[in-house]
């Protein structure tokens, strides 16, 4: 692999996972409504983003021409719907006191997305990186057996973004068209839904301050940009990198579920986290 290929392929990993890492602080700031509103409003002010992204870079074209394929609704139809898993887990979770499962899951993401590089792409595992994906087993498993029950929410996120991240690694289009449609599929039943709530009066407008709605719309950027940077990276650098790359997130929110958000945290977590992090 070309080094400064490899280089660009690291610094849009990182910095995805550095912005989703962050993402729970945002969330918790909009959770004054609910998870399928926030969730609508992130995709439809996404796809609006990404719409302002193509133009300005001239890609609209080939969005055109996958609009016209009906093969491509059914090819971005699967992709759009583990995202959409993701998305509204994830929000939820956050908002009801379960940053630290998110957290979890997130650890867990790494370990099948190295899985899924290795077994179905044939992607070569270094003995080193045999090493940690041991270590990270290990904490999550033993986690998993001290948290007293089955982790659904860890299990869920891990399990949908690692299609996800695989789906997108066979991806025939560039990221930009890619997410466009992605958005665009969610977007048509979330832009209606966004209007049955304001126009039934559960939505925003007069509810909230005027000044909630910029806020809101921050979502769009705060979701594309990291996914943006995602799909590039996975381009560029093998599925069984990225996957450690990813546990810059967990860690984040790790740290955010103890520290800010005042979760509890045991001795049987730090020792599983620890395993992990040595992974």
């Amino acid at each position: 692999m070309d080094r400064k290929e490899y280089l660009h392929g690291m610094f849009y990993g990182v910095s995805a996972y550095l912005l989703w890492g962050l993402l729970p602080l945002y969330w918790k700031m909009v959770g004054v409504i609910s998870p399928f509103q926030i969730f609508s409003h992130r995709v439809v002010w996404s796809f609006l983003f990404i719409t302002l992204v193509m133009v300005f870079w001239k890609k609209g074209e080939a969005f055109k021409k996958e609009l016209k394929s009906a093969k491509s609704w059914l090819y971005f139809l699967w992709p759009s719907i583990f995202i959409s898993i993701n998305w509204i887990v994830f929000i939820w979770a956050v908002n009801n006191g379960y940053v630290l499962e998110t957290s979890l899951g997130y650890y867990m993401n790494p370990i099948l997305v190295s899985l899924f590089g290795s077994i179905l792409l044939k992607e070569r595992v270094s003995r080193l990186q045999k090493f940690g994906i041991g270590f990270a087993t290990a904490g999550v498993i033993l986690k998993t057996v001290t948290y007293g029950k089955l982790p659904i929410i860890a299990i869920v996120l891990a399990l949908s973004f690692s299609i996800y991240g695989l789906l997108k690694k066979k991806s025939r289009v560039d990221s930009l068209t890619g997410l466009a449609f992605e958005t665009l599929i969610i977007g048509i039943p979330s832009i209606v839904y966004m209007i049955y709530v304001e126009i039934t009066g559960k939505g925003i407008s007069g509810n909230l301050p005027v000044y909630f709605w910029p806020i809101i719309i921050m979502s769009g950027i705060l979701t594309a940009l990291p996914l943006l940077l995602y799909a590039e990276g996975l381009k560029k650098l093998p599925m069984t990198v990225m996957g450690f790359i990813q546990y810059l997130a967990p860690t984040i929110g790790l740290f955010l579920g103890i520290f800010v958000f005042k979760e509890p945290f045991d001795f049987s977590s730090l020792i599983a986290f620890e395993l992990i992090w040595i992974g």
